[in-house]
């Protein structure tokens, strides 16, 4: 959420920065060309890119996933033992629970700062308000007299919708429209004794041409920007911007209906001179801005260029990639989730069962079945989805509590004899969008990982040696009249023929490619490891080391099975044991990972 927040804020304050670079080209224009670009800067505050993009990945056309799930070794049997207590330094589940537990109070902290400063602006605003409101209210309306008529006649003259109300005040606040939904002109008592006619119908006009631009809406949509955004300078900053530019766009409204410029500044001035401005910057008055400045352009009717052709097609095109573009964004970059059966009708399994397991046993298994199935046992949510989207732990990020704690038994029958191994993939994140309700999205990230690389070209380790196996069926049996064995669970203290066995202190197999030995040691190592050794083709490889608790995986499992004997703690750790055994090692770099994170996580309800 709070990485959500830093991009909004950053986006926003990216288009005020180009905001601002487009009122200087257009700084001889009028300054309603200038109002609007600032407010469309404002408005950015309030919609964050990630609602268009959302937006986008909604409509129906998506494109094809540019790659193809990567193959993994199928994991036929893992067993692990407790490594380290929780609060233990290093051990990765107490420090990512600590991390999540500071993370969330300085999120709390953060909004109730937030809070309390936003309260703070709403009820300042909502206290000037209220006392505008009770000057409205005390005042007297006039429906005749020579002020009214000179409103009713400068509202024909400018083709006004309806009659504007006027409420005569004994408040010393200039002359001011009050109201968004119905307006009203508050009008100080006395005020057309102190100018002359002239400038008594400059001041109404200026008045009719803020009600005509709806000034108040826009000053209070700001406001709302500002009360979100109370802690962000820029936001004050266009706020003055929008007042200045806005007040020039009535003076050059007023000045362009035939008024003399210097009656009409003179009317500003003696305003100045007698009133005071509204407290609010949705009561659109008449005194406003730079006055100095405001009377020099006056009276040079300086910033009055007319917009060309080519002028509006940039500001139209500028404000449609505005949009256009994030919604793009959102068509052409679908989010990533686990497959729904609506969209890839045959990449399901055709019955699915998920339950608890409550064994609090360390063992657990993952096996094909029988025309295309999958059964697992005694699993968690990060491993179905660790395997689903061919991940490593650090690849996952967010999701519930319970996201590598709670066990559960998964089975899915098959109903694709002969179906290709690739399958299994989309299957898994079609179960877990249905039975766990996963959603999730990809961001990339600068993490530490590992770079597997050869000591030596000229030999391997002992331990390393090209595999022998031929037999290997990584995929489910081709059909039911022909059937091939499925590989049954082994000791750990025996190599796995065929996929992988990964057991406390040890992890060997009898048939894997290199990219498969740096997919399995990445959950071992902690952090993700990519295979530059340049090795092809199948090894047999056999590795012992002593378990680092450092090092500890989330998928790591709490328990071990009754009997087995815990790791050694005396043996090699596993970096020297990669260069004793295998001839290789681990060399540590960083570089951007894609990461999935959970948006969100449900518990499957059990059959």
């Amino acid at each position: 959420m709070m990485a959500l927040i830093a991009n909004h804020l950053w986006q926003s304050t990216l288009v005020a920065g180009v905001a601002g670079l487009f009122t200087l080209a257009f700084r001889r224009h009028h300054a309603q060309v200038r109002h609007g670009i600032w407010l469309a800067a404002s408005l950015k505050f309030l919609v964050p890119f990630a609602l268009l993009v959302g937006a986008g990945s909604q409509m129906g056309w998506r494109p094809a996933r540019a790659t193809a799930p990567t193959p993994i070794a199928q994991v036929m049997e893992v067993v692990s033992v407790p490594f380290a207590a929780p609060t233990a330094p290093g051990n990765r589940e107490g420090g990512v629970a600590r991390s999540a537990s500071s993370e969330s109070a300085m999120a709390s902290a953060l909004i109730a700062v937030w809070l309390a400063g936003a309260s703070v602006v709403l009820l300042v605003w909502f206290v000037r308000w209220r006392r505008v409101a009770a000057l409205v209210k005390a005042g007297d309306q006039v429906v005749g007299g020579p002020v009214c008529d000179s409103l009713r006649r400068l509202e024909r003259r400018m083709g006004g919708a309806r009659p504007l109300p006027l409420v005569v005040s004994r408040s010393p606040f200039e002359p001011g429209v009050f109201g968004i939904v119905r307006p009203v002109l508050l009008w100080p008592d006395g005020i057309e004794t102190r100018l002359s006619g002239q400038q008594v119908d400059a001041i109404i006009a200026h008045e009719i041409v803020h009600v005509r631009r709806r000034d108040n809406l826009v000053a209070a949509l700001h406001m709302l920007v500002q009360a979100a955004c109370w802690f962000h300078p820029l936001v004050w900053w266009i706020g003055s911007r929008l007042v200045d530019e806005r007040e020039r766009a009535c003076d050059e409204a007023v000045v362009s209906m035939g008024s003399d410029p210097q009656t009409y500044a003179e009317s500003i001035l003696r305003t100045c001179q007698w009133y005071v401005e509204a407290p609010l910057v949705c009561v659109a008055g008449v005194t406003g801005s730079d006055l100095k400045r405001r009377v020099e352009q006056i009276m040079t009717a300086e910033g009055r260029a007319a917009l060309t052709a080519w002028t509006r097609s940039l500001l139209a095109l500028a404000a449609l990639a505005g949009v256009a573009v994030p919604i793009a964004v959102g068509v052409f970059t679908p989010r990533l989730r686990a497959q729904t059966p609506e969209r890839v009708q045959s990449a399901a399994f055709d019955v699915t069962s998920v339950k608890p397991n409550k064994s609090g046993a360390g063992r657990v298994s993952m096996l094909p079945a029988a025309n295309g199935g999958w059964s697992a046992t005694n699993v968690t949510l990060g491993m179905l989805i660790r395997i689903a989207f061919q991940l490593q732990d650090n690849q996952i990020a967010g999701g519930p509590k319970w996201l590598f704690d709670d066990r559960f038994d998964v089975l899915g029958s098959g109903n694709a004899p002969g179906a290709a191994p690739s399958m299994l993939f989309p299957k898994l994140q079609t179960l877990l969008a249905d039975r766990f309700k996963l959603v999730t999205h990809t961001e990339t990230r600068e993490l530490p990982m590992f770079s597997l690389v050869r000591i030596g070209q000229d030999k391997l380790g002992p331990n390393l040696k090209p595999s022998t196996a031929t037999d290997c069926p990584v995929a489910p049996p081709p059909g039911a009249g022909n059937p091939r064995p499925i590989p049954q669970p082994m000791s750990p203290a025996q190599m796995q023929v065929c996929g992988v066995m990964l057991g406390p202190g040890r992890i060997s197999s009898g048939h894997v490619t290199i990219d498969q030995i740096a997919n399995n040691l990445s959950r071992i190592a902690g952090s993700m490891v990519v295979d530059k050794t340049g090795l092809q083709g199948f090894y047999e490889f056999t590795l012992e080391y002593a378990p680092d608790p450092s090092l500890a995986g989330r998928s790591d499992l709490p328990g071990r099975p009754p009997g087995l004997e815990p790791p050694a703690s005396d043996g090699p750790s596993l970096f020297a044991a990669l260069a004793e055994q295998l001839g290789l090692k681990l060399e540590s770099t960083k570089g951007p990972v894609s990461v999935l994170v959970i948006d969100r996580a449900e518990q499957p309800e059990a059959n």
